[in-house]
């Protein structure tokens, strides 16, 4: 990861992936205080449905994204074309799926959730509002796309860091200080998404000539191949990601999903910084030629193997005193073992996201969408069984066995060379030795912390000693600092 502007746009993405995960913190006590927990359940059941039925954008983003960054230098014209095209598909595609969520949602609330008629006429007056939401969602994330496709990576990480933010502080504030019925701040979450998806459109305005021409079909059903593919590996990635919790649910109760659900939640923090690299170059991708592309990714994954790695072992030294004081000792002390094994498993998945980026970029999604749904089957069959023999650890390690086994597949089928990846040994042997040093010794908190801080730092050495890029990265910030210092 040599380049200056594939840097920033890495950076841009951390910070906006990560700012939204901050205030969701922040925010949820002011919420659970004001609004109270039962409404607060409705609520996140309301965020939950919003967000499930975004799969009706059937991948048009990411498509829109991949055949714009193409296109970069093509005449005007035929940019608009690509980028009308996904946009009158998804706002159609969204007002299906925003009347569906009206009646389909509002009839789930009504018959299944037991709610008092006083919440239910709240939720009643609030889901026009919710559902209005959705078809402002997929626009929004056509614009996005497109601004992507030019390497805009500021400009959409501020538009989405603040749309996030303000989508969480500004209902909180109206819960405060207005009111807490529903009626009031689901339109509030209302105002801001549409006020966020007009300051996507206006920016994008100022820095590229798309007009909106008429819908041209032959594109429209380009994208909508392309997308349908990015889609599969969006709902059934999912599912491979929270299965694990259903089958754990059935076979050793709902407590023991408490166990397994926070360190998973953790570890897909802790895997912000492989996805925002693999976000930020997904434009590239799809523009080079397939060596460049090829070599790009080998670069990132290079790079990210001791970036990551650093945080995933820094991860497994801080992971048990976190939880034994952020929860309890005794909550600490069944996870911590489940926290341990899916930590190396998301350095292996992170690794991958790249090589999923080269593919989607270079225009097969279909290879890892038909690996995704071929995985689903085994998968079941070895987490039932290590579940049976092992509990709680048995689902970590089956999960982790799967990603990699994903990875590799992933790795081979993007055109990766191997030869060329040998220094992801090392990386490996280092998270590999964290894990082993973690499970024999328990530390408190600040010895954990000396020792993950410690730890970290070897892995990035040791990431200089054998990666020349990384070495050439560090020597050209190191000049760059220098010379603002003279």
């Amino acid at each position: 990861m040599t380049d200056p502007g594939l840097k920033k746009n890495f950076a841009y993405t951390v910070i906006g992936m990560a700012t939204p995960v901050i205030v969701a913190l922040a925010t949820i006590p002011i919420y659970i205080h004001h609004i109270g927990e039962e409404r607060y359940g409705v609520l996140s059941i309301v965020w939950l449905l919003l967000g499930y039925f975004g799969f009706l954008d059937m991948g048009l983003s990411r498509a829109s994204a991949n055949a714009l960054a193409k296109l970069r230098d093509a005449p005007d014209a035929e940019r608009s074309r690509v980028f009308s095209s996904s946009l009158y598909l998804n706002l159609g595609l969204g007002i299906v799926g925003g009347a569906l969520i009206y009646f389909a949602g509002g009839y789930l609330f009504r018959t299944q959730f037991n709610l008092s008629p006083d919440l239910w006429a709240e939720l009643a007056g609030g889901m026009p509002w919710v559902a209005a939401m959705l078809p402002l969602a997929l626009a929004s994330g056509v614009g996005f796309g497109a601004l992507e496709s030019r390497e805009r990576f500021l400009a959409v990480n501020l538009l989405q860091m603040t749309g996030a933010a303000a989508g969480q502080v500004v209902p909180a504030f109206c819960a405060v200080f207005v009111s807490p019925s529903l009626e009031w701040v689901i339109p509030a979450a209302f105002l801001i998404r549409l006020l966020t998806t007009v300051q996507v459109f206006w920016h994008l305005s100022r820095v590229d000539r798309l007009r909106l021409t008429r819908y041209d079909r032959g594109q429209g059903q380009s994208l909508f191949k392309y997308g349908a593919w990015v889609s599969v590996t969006n709902i059934v990635g999912p599912i491979l990601t929270s299965l694990d919790q259903f089958i754990i649910g059935s076979k050793l109760g709902p407590a023991a999903v408490s166990h397994y659900s926070v360190p998973m939640n953790l570890t897909t923090r802790v895997q912000i910084i492989a996805a925002a690299l693999s976000r930020a170059a997904f434009p590239r991708l799809s523009r080079y030629g397939k060596e460049e592309a090829v070599d790009l990714a080998e670069r990132s994954i290079r790079g990210l193997a001791y970036l990551f790695g650093a945080a995933c072992v820094g991860a497994l030294f801080l992971v048990e005193p976190f939880l034994a004081l952020w929860i309890s000792p005794e909550f600490g002390q069944v996870a911590t073992p489940v926290a341990h094994i899916l930590l190396a498993g998301a350095w292996i998945n992170g690794l991958a996201f790249v090589a999923l980026s080269l593919l989607q970029g270079q225009g097969r999604p279909d290879l890892a969408a038909k690996m995704h749904v071929l995985e689903l089957v085994p998968f079941i069959g070895v987490l039932w069984l290590l579940i049976d023999r092992f509990g709680l650890p048995g689902a970590a390690a089956a999960w982790t066995l799967r990603v990699a086994v994903d990875a590799l597949l992933m790795f081979h089928l993007s055109g990766l060379r191997w030869r060329r990846l040998w220094t992801l040994l090392p990386a490996g042997m280092l998270v590999l030795g964290a894990q082993v040093i973690v499970t024999c010794w328990s530390l408190a908190l600040l010895p954990a912390l000396a020792a993950g801080t410690a730890a970290g730092m070897a892995v990035i050495l040791v990431g200089l000693a054998v990666d020349r890029a990384m070495r050439e990265a560090i020597l050209a910030l190191w000049r760059r600092m220098r010379r603002r210092g003279e």
